[in-house]
């Protein structure tokens, strides 16, 4: 009797409380609330792999959709007899001991209740990989830029800053819409003394960009003024190089941001802080110039919507959790 009482108190709960409202609001938070730690987990892991990989390829996924799903259901069954209830008795005899009366007697089943409760719930992420060779491009030069990896002759020798901001202008991939003869939309600007892989043998290469990319805060390769005669694209001066440092590069001053497997990551704590710079490099606020370098993460993944459009990413698959 007891487990009956609460089988009812349950459907009671269902049907009268909005327990199903309730824990779907519950999901859709959980939900929410799991998507800084999903950013993070994936680009402490392309930064590891940076790092410890010489042929680093970058894996990475924008999610863009998130679906929670609570259903809740109350299937109640009742039983009842058809009519009165009936007992049959019936009496015999034995021939072996006429004096002795044996009896069977059959009832029918009692009314009987029955509640089965449903409570299902469904999380997903709906992800946009990074599928083109132009966005992991970029992708591989902002892990390698920050991580102080950039290929270079001497690996022994860190870059100064106008070295690597100069080299990273070269090899960032900028997202431009479709190139013809005509400049179509983008804006064109000449960079000198790109090396490639080829550092004894540096050449001038020639860049279509979208416009829209060059513009505001999030602007990773930025031009101030694009009616001038001469563009000027530059790194964004939030974009900071090398300011990833690993244990044996830690200082006291130094804070930890994150981690993946056996490599832990850590920024300087404040402007004012004593920490390792690069050559020529300004202090600045480390924590800052990890949270600018996730949305600049976000914006290399981003892809040309075309003239008049707004950016875009492609593909998707989703990732449920039940």
């Amino acid at each position: 009797m007891g487990t009956f009482r609460r089988l009812v108190c349950i459907a009671v709960c269902f049907l009268g409380s909005g327990c199903a409202s309730s824990q779907l609001n519950y999901n859709a938070a959980d939900l929410a609330s799991s998507l800084n730690s999903l950013e993070k987990r994936q680009i402490f892991f392309n930064l590891a792999q940076a790092l410890n990989d010489p042929e680093f390829v970058p894996s990475q996924v924008t999610i863009s959709i998130g679906t929670a799903q609570t259903a809740n259901a109350v299937t109640p069954s009742i039983s009842l007899p058809l009519g009165s209830p009936v007992a049959t008795t019936a009496r015999f005899t034995s021939a072996a001991s006429p004096s002795a009366q044996f009896s069977t007697q059959i009832a029918n089943a009692v009314p009987a209740l029955g509640v089965q409760v449903t409570d299902a719930w469904n999380q997903s992420w709906t992800m946009v990989p990074a599928n083109s060779s132009n966005q992991i491009r970029r992708l591989r030069t902002l892990y390698q830029y920050v991580t102080g990896t950039m290929p270079r002759p001497d690996i022994t020798r860190d870059l100064s800053k106008e070295e690597a901001e100069r080299q990273f202008l070269c090899e960032y991939s900028m997202q431009a819409m479709a190139v013809s003869a005509s400049p179509a939309g983008n804006v064109i600007y000449r960079l000198d003394g790109c090396q490639d892989n080829n550092p004894r043998a540096p050449h001038s290469r020639v860049i279509h960009a979208d416009p829209t990319f060059t513009q505001g805060p999030n602007c990773v390769v930025c031009i101030d003024d694009l009616n001038a005669k001469l563009l000027h694209p530059y790194v964004n001066p939030n974009l900071k190089y090398h300011f990833l440092r690993t244990t044996p590069g830690k200082t006291e001053d130094m804070i930890k941001v994150g981690s993946y497997g056996m490599t832990d990551f850590y920024v300087c704590a404040s402007a004012a802080a004593n920490c390792t710079r690069v050559v020529s490099q300004d202090a600045f606020d480390g924590r800052k110039a990890f949270s600018d370098f996730v949305l600049f993460v976000y914006e290399a993944m981003s892809v040309s919507g075309g003239a008049g459009s707004a950016k875009s990413t492609g593909g998707s698959f989703v990732y449920s959790v039940r």
